[in-house]
């Protein structure tokens, strides 16, 4: 080979090792830019519409409070190997928690979230529940649902709280709107809290209970929600008692998902049950009882605040009532 057929090829090689050299160099350059970098910082994901809480295996997740916590890894509401959250109370205390991790905190109302799901369980002793959800600002602006649940006993029943309107609700700390509150949202919160409400930081009524948590939903109604849930109880509806406030008889009308008894009782603000009447089992669908504002007594009782509760086999609800004279 000629000296001239050789020089295109010497400079091409030339060529091809300045390029890796120059490669290399721009590769180390890269390297030590990232080295120096900081971390990249992950984004908080804030609530989701279709969010679940399972509490798979033994985790509590974020949940935490003043009333002991669990999990026995096994008896959700998906049965056995299924975990769910337990609360105990051993000693009368105040009863509930909280939970305040990334998956809850934000605005629920951007995210679409118009309705909680929640399942609940009287796990050990027949105990009077009464259970409230809570949400928003837990330091200027919390709002406790005024509708309590009754888990039914050693079952799983599927509570809703509605997120539309405020009409339910009950501002128990700071100021402001229940709209505002669910658009800057810290924490959930379920608790035992018969009425009267206790503003916080007053602590609501001391019971000794147990009771569990599982498969809490955040949806619109749609979304992640399914008709046909395993080993899940439907509890006894109690309708909005009308009228309200009344001075004559009110009608208190139920509706049973389920065959059973149904047991109404208006009950008063010290918890005292002042009168009440057992529904017949006429199977699934509406009943009513007109109460005609007598206690047990036939006395009438006094204005002022009172609940109505109903339970069947499979738990039940309770609603505030006013009387007026």
């Amino acid at each position: 080979m000629t000296a001239s057929a050789r020089a295109p090829t010497v400079v091409s090689r030339f060529l091809t090792t300045v390029s890796l050299f120059h490669y290399a160099a721009r590769l180390l350059a890269l390297v030590a830019l990232l080295a120096a970098a900081p971390p990249p910082q992950l984004a908080c994901a804030g609530p989701v519409l279709g969010f679940l809480e399972e509490f798979t295996g033994t985790s509590t997740g974020l949940w935490s409070g003043g009333t002991p916590i669990s999990n026995p890894g096994t008896g959700g509401y998906l049965g056995s190997g299924d975990g769910y959250l337990l609360l105990a109370n051993t000693a009368p205390s105040q009863f509930g928690t909280v939970a305040n991790g990334d998956e809850y905190v934000g605005d629920w109302t951007a995210a679409g979230i118009t309705q909680v799901r929640v399942w609940l369980n009287d796990v050990g002793n027949a105990d009077p529940l009464d259970m409230h959800f809570s949400i928003g600002d837990g330091t200027l602006n919390f709002w406790q649902y005024n509708i309590g649940f009754h888990p039914p006993l050693h079952a799983w029943g599927e509570y809703v709280v509605p997120l539309t309107g405020g009409a339910n609700w009950t501002r128990i700390r700071g100021s402001g709107t229940f709209a505002a509150a669910l658009t800057s949202v810290d924490r959930i919160h379920l608790r035992h809290d018969p009425p009267p409400f206790a503003i916080i930081p007053n602590p609501p009524d001391p019971i000794a209970a147990d009771a569990g948590i599982d498969h809490v939903l955040l949806t619109n109604g749609l979304v992640g929600v399914d008709p046909f849930e395993p080993a899940v109880v439907h509890p006894v509806e109690l309708a909005p008692p009308y009228p309200n406030p009344s001075r004559g008889p009110v009608s208190l009308a139920v509706r049973a998902p389920d065959a059973g008894v149904i047991r109404l009782e208006i009950v008063d603000l010290a918890g005292r049950t002042l009168r009440h009447v057992e529904l017949a089992d006429l199977g699934s669908g509406p009943r009513t009882w007109l109460w005609d504002g007598l206690d047990a007594t036939g006395r009438r009782v006094p204005a002022g605040y009172y609940r109505v509760r109903a339970t069947g086999a499979a738990g039940g609800m309770s609603r505030p009532l006013a009387r007026i004279n």
